[in-house]
């Protein structure tokens, strides 16, 4: 059980603060290539997560895993299979909820960024917080 003063907590919170950042401007991206551009809910979660994922690794790196012993290099390397991993959770996650919920031609704006959101909070708090944690940043 973490303990409300452990430092994995502290940890923690300090991922999910560089997370949600980083998400405000991958949903940004993706709402605009969604809107205006004309991209499937596939291709604009895709395009979002890419740059939402570069700007998590840096905070991350700088902020909230700083004191690493790895490289930039070392960890920019494990980070990229995490990485991919997301965005294809991501991704698949929501082409497969829109499937599920909506004909893919007629999804609103509204309903895609609910279900963006969701499978990402699912992504982030089951795959991406413990795999940097206990892979991409470990001491």
């Amino acid at each position: 059980m973490i303990r409300p003063s452990s430092p994995t907590l502290h940890q923690f919170a300090k991922a999910q603060f560089a997370s949600l950042g980083a998400s405000a401007i991958d949903l940004g991206v993706t709402a605009a290539l969604f809107r205006w551009a004309g991209f499937t809910p596939f291709w604009s979660t895709m395009c979002g997560a890419i740059v939402g994922g570069i700007i998590n690794c840096i905070a991350n790196y700088e902020w909230t895993f700083r004191g690493t012993d790895r490289s930039r290099r070392g960890v920019a390397m494990r980070y990229m299979v995490v990485w991919g991993g997301c965005i294809l959770l991501n991704a698949w996650g929501v082409k497969l909820a829109v499937a599920l919920l909506s004909d893919n031609s007629s999804v609103s704006l509204p309903l895609f960024m609910t279900l963006r959101i969701v499978i990402a909070i699912l992504v982030a708090v089951l795959w991406n917080f413990n795999l940097q944690k206990h892979w991409v940043y470990k001491r």
